[in-house]
């Protein structure tokens, strides 16, 4: 009886020791999930080219992104000026000719810059995004 006994408890111990084990590794395996995930929503994956700045704007700030609002009474011309009523006092500045170019800036809470630029700006016109990217010049 006892032989069977001790072989029992050892395959029990063999088994805790195996489940023990596989948790370890799903623990670690969860954390650098996660961990890749955190990065990974830093620039919503929903930005689209060709978007609207107003559904590209708020799934920014949806995702934690804040717009650096500037004056809205400084010397503005323009898109810059359509842009400014249309309350997206983010925008930093707008080429005057060509596309019509208009360029936002947002931070997040580590401090980094993303600019976006945007097409259509003129008046009666959707601002659509055109571009993004994480600003290290600044």
């Amino acid at each position: 009886m006892k032989s069977k006994e001790l072989i029992r408890k050892a395959q029990t111990a063999k088994s805790l020791r195996i489940a023990i084990g596989v948790g370890a590794i799903a623990g670690v395996a969860a954390t650098v999930l996660f961990s890749s995930a955190v990065i990974a929503q830093d620039i919503p994956k929903t930005l689209k080219q060709g978007m609207s700045y107003a559904q590209a704007r708020k799934a920014l700030i949806n995702a934690g992104w804040q717009a650096v609002e500037l004056s809205p009474n400084r010397d503005r011309f323009g898109a810059m000026d359509y842009i400014i009523k249309l309350g997206y006092n983010e925008v930093e500045s707008c080429s005057g000719t060509g596309m019509g170019f208009c360029r936002f800036t947002f931070t997040d809470a580590k401090g980094r810059k993303l600019a976006v630029v945007t097409v259509n700006n003129q008046q009666g016109q959707q601002p659509r995004l055109q571009r993004w990217w994480i600003d290290t010049e600044q």
